[in-house]
C-alpha cells in the first residue's frame, strides 16, 4: 500500500509539472512576430504533449492559444485550439490532426510518418506551418502573408 501511495503522488507531481510547464510565463519564446493588424504570436521551443505551443494575442485583447494533445502510436500528432475573448471566456475550441502519411499498421512494423502542415489564419494574413522536430515535438513558425 505504501509503494501505490508513493506511485499516486509521484504522478501527481509530473502530471502538475506538465501543465505548469504548459502555461508557465516563464517558457522561453522560439519565435514572437507583430502582425500589421496589432497581433502578436509568439511560439514555444520543443512542444511536447499538452504543452502549450502557441498564442497569438489580438489588439483587442483576445487570444488564439494553441496546445499539443501529442500523438498516439502511429497516428496523427493533434493540435487543440482555444480562443478566447479579453475577459477570459471561451469564444470556440476545435482540434485539428497535422498531416500525417499513410504507412502500414503497427503489427506490420511501419508507421507513417508527420509532414509539415501549414495552416492559413486571420483571413490569410497569419500563416502557420507545423514541423515534426528530430526529438518528437512540435515546431510551429508563423509568417506574415505577403
Amino acid at each position: 500500500m505504501k509503494h501505490l501511495v508513493v506511485l499516486v503522488c509521484a504522478l501527481a507531481c509530473l502530471a502538475s509539472t506538465g501543465f505548469a510547464k504548459a502555461e508557465s510565463p516563464n517558457a522561453k519564446p522560439d519565435q514572437t512576430i507583430h502582425f500589421t493588424d496589432g497581433s502578436t504570436a509568439v511560439s514555444y521551443f520543443n512542444c511536447g504533449d499538452a504543452d502549450l505551443c502557441a498564442r497569438i494575442a489580438d489588439a483587442d485583447g483576445s487570444t488564439l492559444s494553441i496546445y499539443s494533445e501529442g500523438a498516439a502510436l502511429c497516428q496523427p500528432y493533434i493540435l487543440h485550439f482555444v480562443k478566447m475573448n479579453a475577459r477570459g471566456r471561451t469564444i470556440f475550441e476545435f482540434s485539428r490532426s497535422i498531416n500525417h502519411t499513410v504507412g502500414g499498421n503497427f503489427s506490420g512494423g511501419s508507421c507513417g510518418h508527420t509532414v509539415a502542415t501549414q495552416m492559413v489564419m486571420n483571413r490569410g494574413f497569419v500563416h502557420m506551418t507545423v514541423t515534426e522536430t528530430s526529438e518528437g515535438t512540435l515546431d510551429l513558425k508563423f509568417s506574415a502573408a505577403k
